[in-house]
């Protein structure tokens, strides 16, 4: 009801002197009044109209009160019912009030508590739309964020590279966000078949912010990629952009960056802030950290830091493994952390399978161990050496 329009009552009552006495007083007070002369006219005139409020007498013959309120509350539950009764059927009345009846008067009806209730019962049901109006907008502007929300997930999965194979190195890629998108992601640039860089990246904070940054951090990184730098290099471009642009909102990402070159069979790497890579020595049954020697990203300038990087031999079927702290992070119900013994342990029980497998396989241990929600969106990149 518009606040400009009248309200619309329908009066209810089998005695004809009591719906006179009631049209009178609400019509004098400037409302629009409808009568029934029985339970049966009522229900006939709400099927057809709407109305604001309705005043009905509990007792009536056949079709009563109780009756009028059922039928007006299935059409709109917005309808007020105030229902009409004499003061030895009060607990009748109540029973009415538990069912959706707004209030209830006592015969006779003294004019002050008419106009009272009804004010009281039009105020209720105004407050009630309204609040319905606002739950209709934020289910609209939930619904909107929602369909962002999707388009955003599936905008940043689709900037998560596939796993894939050539004849010289194997590539397997797991990505798992917390809440659907968020601040890990990784790049792998194959220069040719001898040589290969991987990037794994993970930004400060989760969800929709963390996601912005992805993308923002994902297009730069593939600028400084056009120059085929160094680990360090790589380093130090992304911490000039980094800190240059979000330098002062107090934000950082880590790093870990490693450039094979098979040909030489060399493994260079580089972190900054990140958890140490696992580089597993086909040949001699050894499992070695790459710690990342680097401050994290973003942090100062980078001039006044300078990227370390370091090498590592390597030989067919060597396998390395980056990933980002959300694997390590992982907790059981006695918040007890998967950690870096329980990945390492991990990744020794799969090597016999291709690395696709083998780091979905890690995954499932990591959900198994985890029955707490995750923390942290978890990525991870395994290569094995052809």
């Amino acid at each position: 009801m518009d606040q400009n329009e009248k309200a619309r009552i329908l009066v209810v009552d089998d005695d004809v002197h009591n719906r006179r006495y009631f049209h009178q007083v609400l019509e004098r007070n400037d409302y629009l009044v409808d009568d029934a002369s029985s339970g049966e006219e009522a229900i006939a005139q709400i099927e057809k109209n709407q109305y604001d409020l309705i005043l009905s007498d509990l007792h009536m013959y056949k079709v009563g009160g109780l009756d009028v309120l059922q039928v007006a509350k299935e059409k709109s539950r917005h309808t007020q019912v105030v229902i009409m009764t004499g003061y030895g059927s009060i607990h009748t009345a109540v029973k009415a009030m538990q069912n959706g009846a707004f209030d209830y008067l006592s015969k006779p009806v003294q004019k002050d508590a008419l106009l009272m209730r009804v004010q009281k019962a039009l105020r209720e049901r105004q407050i009630h739309l309204k609040l319905d109006e606002q739950q209709n907008r934020i289910e609209v502007y939930n619904q909107m964020i929602q369909r962002d929300l999707d388009l955003a997930e599936k905008v940043q999965a689709s900037l998560v590279p596939s796993s894939f194979s050539t004849d010289r190195f194997a590539i397997g890629i797991q990505y798992h966000p917390m809440i659907g998108i968020g601040g890990d992601f990784c790049n792998v640039q194959v220069h040719d078949e001898m040589h290969v860089t991987v990037n794994m990246i993970d930004v400060t904070g989760h969800g929709i912010a963390a996601a912005l940054l992805v993308n923002r951090v994902n297009n730069e990184m593939r600028e400084i990629l056009k120059n085929n730098p160094k680990p360090n290099e790589i380093l130090a471009a992304i911490n000039d952009f980094f800190y240059h642009t979000f330098g002062n909102m107090g934000l950082f990402l880590t790093i870990f960056s490693l450039q094979l070159d098979l040909v030489n069979q060399l493994l260079t790497f580089s972190g900054g802030a990140h958890p140490a890579a696992l580089l597993f020595s086909a040949k001699r049954k050894v499992l070695t950290p790459l710690m990342s020697q680097n401050v994290i990203i973003g942090f100062m300038p980078t001039s006044s830091q300078s990227f370390i990087q370091n090498s590592h031999h390597v030989e067919s079927g060597d396998r390395i493994l980056v990933y980002t702290d959300g694997i390590l992070e992982a907790e059981n119900a006695e918040r007890k952390q998967f950690g870096f013994e329980g990945l390492k342990k991990s990744f020794l029980r799969h090597l016999n399978k291709s690395v696709d497998m083998a780091g979905k396989a890690i995954i499932d241990e990591i959900r198994q161990f985890c029955t707490r929600s995750l923390r942290d969106d978890m990525m991870m990149v395994l290569v094995e050496l052809k």
